[in-house]
């Protein structure tokens, strides 16, 4: 296990995937040809669907940056998991989302914003994160079983 104040490549990740997150879901998820032209993942349309995809990714940085930076005392086995465990479960979770988002019918002159492609890059980071740090804490061949 590495140094309490030496981030890892899995935990830089998912911190930079949370941040990515957090500032997209302030554009335009989508963006329409009439009207006032685009609808973000806090507006009332979306929310809680498209938001959890960013609470998600959120979480996933807010644990790592506690348990770094804070030395805060967080349980070792939220829910019976592990901490990177949990972090693979919200990853894959966010991620099908965004792909869901991506592949469901968006209607006519609707198409998909900026926010919405920055955070589908910050689902699959935060997923890719979450990967690399179950092989940093438990080695890549250990199932933990």
């Amino acid at each position: 296990m590495p140094a309490p104040g030496k981030l890892t490549p899995g935990e830089i990740t998912i911190l930079a995937s949370g941040a990515l997150g957090l500032i997209f879901s302030f554009f335009d998820f989508y963006t329409a040809e009439v009207g006032d032209g685009g609808v973000r993942v806090w507006s009332s349309g979306l929310f809680p669907v498209a938001t959890l995809m960013v609470i998600f990714v959120v979480i996933m940085a807010l644990q790592i940056a506690l348990s770094k930076f804070t030395g805060l005392p967080l349980p070792d086995q939220p829910l019976g998991l592990t901490w990177p465990q949990v972090h693979v479960v919200l990853g894959i979770v966010a991620t099908v989302y965004a792909v869901a988002f991506l592949l469901t019918d968006r209607g006519f002159n609707t198409d998909l914003g900026i926010g919405f492609w920055g955070v589908l890059v910050a689902c699959v980071g935060a997923l890719v994160g979450a990967v690399l740090l179950r092989r940093e804490r438990t080695g890549p061949y250990d199932r933990g079983y």
